[in-house]
């Protein structure tokens, strides 16, 4: 007995499926179109028409979308037009697809390929914002993705459904305005890409996230003087009114309540210090510190 076609293509190790709809595509205006399943993950644009991919490409070679209206099944419907470039050197290419829900899809890929999700940009939406929907929009700039009852905790409120308003009616609206599509969305199943965990049931900000230089890799000097001791580290994008210190004993934690994990360095000092009248300035992306040493512990 001959095995039976697939149903669907075979998906790429880590690939998940964040859209898929019964659609239409063409190649050339010439072309008849072709009835898929279209299928749009992390990594792919796939048209697939059993027992095989139709057309598939890679999202990093999606250079530009562009609204056209076309006549597909009896009337004239919103199609997107989709410019990438080909594999191996072989120039630009062009593709023509329609769904139903063509307006998601493009909001989607926008994300997936245009959002750049850096300080600046989130610094330009949070301006807009009031405390709750800054703290939250901040908090997952930090972590990444929170489930509500996490997103609850941090802004204190009353229950779940304010949560879901300050993003349904002002953070994503303002995102919006700003760059043309949503920074937060729901998931009910993502894999982290930094830890490689299936995360379930959480709110994810989305878009190609700003690399700051790993703590791991950050240049980090310490000099004992005597009264004092000094540190010299490597920062980027932050000035000294973004930094928090959180003291321990012999153990300073540096911060930026902006940022947050991209910048949380543990400095053992070595010797206990005075959370007073320590000093900051940063140039040419160094940050110096200077503590006084705690001669009273």
């Amino acid at each position: 007995m001959p095995p039976l076609p697939r149903s669907r293509p075979e998906f790429l190790p880590g690939e998940e499926i964040i859209l898929s709809d019964q659609g239409g595509f063409r190649q050339t205006h010439r072309a008849g179109w072709r009835p898929v399943e279209c299928f749009l993950t992390n990594k792919r644009l796939i048209f697939f028409l059993r027992p095989e991919i139709r057309f598939q490409v890679p999202l990093e070679n999606i250079i530009k979308l562009h609204d056209e209206k076309h006549y597909y099944v009896l009337k004239t419907r919103p199609t997107l037009r989709i410019t990438y470039r080909g594999e191996k050197g072989s120039g630009m290419g062009k593709v023509l697809f329609v769904t139903n829900r063509i307006h998601i899809w493009k909001k989607k890929i926008l994300q997936l390929c245009f959002l750049n999700v850096d300080v600046q940009t989130l610094e330009k939406i949070s301006s807009r914002l009031d405390t709750d929907g800054r703290d939250i929009l901040w908090h997952l700039w930090e972590k990444g993705h929170a489930r509500i009852n996490e997103l609850a905790e941090l802004i204190q409120a009353p229950n779940h459904m304010h949560v879901l308003l300050v993003i349904r009616d002002t953070v994503n609206p303002v995102a919006e305005k700003e760059l043309g599509c949503s920074v937060l969305s729901f998931e009910r199943q993502k894999i982290d890409p930094e830890t490689g965990e299936t995360i379930l049931f959480s709110w994810w900000l989305i878009g190609k996230k700003e690399r700051f230089l790993p703590n791991g890799e950050r240049l980090v000097d310490i000099f004992d003087e005597g009264h004092q001791i000094r540190v010299i580290m490597e920062v980027k994008g932050v000035s000294t009114e973004d930094l928090r210190l959180d003291f321990n004993g012999d153990r300073v934690t540096v911060r930026c309540h902006k940022i947050g994990a991209s910048l949380r360095v543990e400095l053992p000092l070595g010797s206990p210090v005075s959370s007073e009248g320590y000093a900051l300035q940063i140039r040419n992306n160094l940050l110096e510190i200077r503590f006084n040493k705690n001669h009273s512990s």
